[in-house]
């Protein structure tokens, strides 16, 4: 299983780093194309909302994800902290294996290398 990742500040990066997952996947646009099942981190736009070029691509690969985990930021957006996780749950029904603020913690660590398990 592969691990693919949207950063725009470089807080999903950061995470991705902590993760020593090999050869994970930064989708740049959108247009990537997964051809085997995968893990799926991303940031949330704006007030909880899910990035265009991470719609674009979960439309085109949404079979193979297998589990996503969703980064906010609890000091600039507390009322609506990882709303893009929702979104993606209701419009892909993708299952989260986490909501984390900026890079994560341990436990974030946790729960997606365990989704690799």
């Amino acid at each position: 299983m592969k691990l693919y990742y949207a950063s725009r500040t470089g807080n999903v990066e950061k995470l991705v780093q902590k993760l020593g997952i090999p050869e994970p996947v930064k989708i740049t646009d959108g247009s990537e194309i997964a051809d085997d099942d995968f893990i799926f981190i991303t940031y949330t736009d704006g007030k909880g909302i899910i990035p265009p070029i991470v719609e674009k691509f979960l439309d085109a690969n949404k079979g193979h994800c297998k589990g996503a985990a969703v980064s906010g930021s609890l000091e600039r957006h507390a009322d609506t902290f990882c709303f893009a996780a929702d979104k993606i749950i209701d419009k892909y029904n993708i299952r989260i294996l986490d909501k984390f603020d900026k890079d994560g913690n341990e436990t974030t660590v946790k729960k997606i290398t365990a989704a690799f398990d």
